[in-house]
């Protein structure tokens, strides 16, 4: 039999939320849930949120991974996941104190939590309804102003500045074509990101900007007429954060109509945290969808063939300290090789990347290697995708 359970979680807006919003928001989740069989409630109080989720555990947990993933709130703290013997909401419902008498029978499913208690009359005794009563008396709200009982608020945080991406493309000089184009974070007018990234003030601020800089990329990459293969950095790599992201991947690249066979997510060798098997599976869960791996800047710091053994990546991208200056360079040589002969016995595709020479290219295209990307094959190019490239050698592919 499935497992019944509840998740609850709290969370802060991003954003003002008006009556309308909210019943915009209210209606989303009542209709997409419904097809899941999740049941549960939304509670919205000056700025903060507080939501039930129920039903089979991974329903509950396909709609939360979506939840993580919304720009729309931060600070989530996941404060119960457990199992329980019977719903406590037979239907969505919505809970908002400044909703008028009036408006609350203009809302389907918004109900007089804040006033009259009916939620919390119809619970039997509880966890939920504890937590539900702990939310109602501002225990568990993650405010972005002070209490809503003082007069004075604390200023607004500041907006973040607007984004943008320039992208490098991948080559592949057996074919003569461009495989992809990896999407690089930039300021609005072209110019490095400092001021996004000095905003991002806690690794919370960085995972989001990470969630929002790859929704972005695809949507600019869609508008630009993307015909190639598009590939986003991942620099959160927590298997959780893993899950919520690629799941954001994955959804937005079906609206923008960009198939998932070519979307690639290089992963940074060197980021990876938690369980290498909880990794392992949350990645493979989402390449069976198609999407394509890469393990990034492979070769550096603590890299193994280990990670390459749990991740099976369809393609590696070799660290710029193994690529720089190679063809004069022994150790560098050997170690390159042996790693072309394990990724090639296991078919997974290497990518000479940082390559800024001719010397460099033309020594990886002796042992083999056919993919390239770096300064000698096209630098990042602000809002543009380049769809046509000469060989590094001067002929035209």
């Amino acid at each position: 039999m499935p497992t019944l359970m509840h998740l609850i979680y709290s969370s802060a807006a991003t954003q003002a939320f008006s009556n309308e919003a909210l019943a915009e928001l209210l209606a989303r989740a009542r209709h997409k849930n419904a097809t899941l069989g999740v049941t549960g409630m939304l509670l919205y109080v000056d700025g903060s949120f507080l939501q039930v989720l129920e039903g089979e555990a991974d329903a509950v947990d396909t709609v939360f991974r979506t939840i993580a993933a919304d720009p729309r709130h931060t600070q989530l703290v996941t404060i119960i996941r457990e199992p329980i013997p019977r719903r406590g909401f037979s239907d969505w419902s919505m809970g908002h104190p400044q909703v008028t008498p009036e408006e609350l029978a203009e809302i389907d499913g918004a109900n007089d939590f804040f006033t009259g208690g009916a939620c919390l009359t119809r619970l039997n005794q509880g966890r939920a309804k504890k937590l539900l009563g702990a939310f109602k008396e501002g225990r568990w709200r993650s405010r972005l102003t002070v209490n809503p009982t003082s007069a004075r608020r604390e200023p607004a945080l500041p907006e973040r500045p607007p984004i943008s991406f320039a992208f490098s493309p991948v080559f592949d000089a057996g074919q003569g074509t461009v495989l992809s184009h990896e999407a690089h974070l930039c300021a609005k007018d072209g110019g490095v990101p400092d001021a996004v990234l000095a905003q991002c003030a806690t690794p919370q601020d960085r995972i989001r900007l990470d969630m929002e800089a790859r929704v972005l990329a695809i949507g600019l990459a869609s508008r630009l007429g993307l015909t190639s293969g598009l590939t986003l950095a991942l620099t959160a790599h927590h298997p959780q954060h893993v899950r919520s992201a690629l799941r954001s991947v994955l959804d937005t690249a079906t609206q923008c109509g960009i198939a998932p066979e070519r979307i690639t997510i290089a992963i940074d060798q060197d980021g990876m945290t938690g369980d290498p098997a909880e990794m392992a599976s949350s990645i493979q869960q989402y390449r069976g969808a198609g999407l394509r791996i890469c393990l990034d800047h492979f070769g550096s710091g603590r890299s193994g063939l280990n990670q390459v053994e749990a991740l099976q990546p369809d393609s590696i991208a070799l660290n710029a300290h193994l690529v720089r200056g190679i063809e004069s360079h022994g150790p560098r040589q050997a170690i390159v090789r042996g790693i072309v002969q394990t990724c090639n016995d296991l078919g997974i595709e290497v990518i000479a990347k940082h390559v800024a020479t001719v010397a460099e290219y033309d020594w990886f295209r002796g042992e083999g290697i056919t993919c390239f990307q770096g300064p000698l094959i096209g630098s990042p190019q602000f809002e543009t995708l380049r769809h046509h490239l000469q060989r590094p050698d001067g002929t035209s592919p």
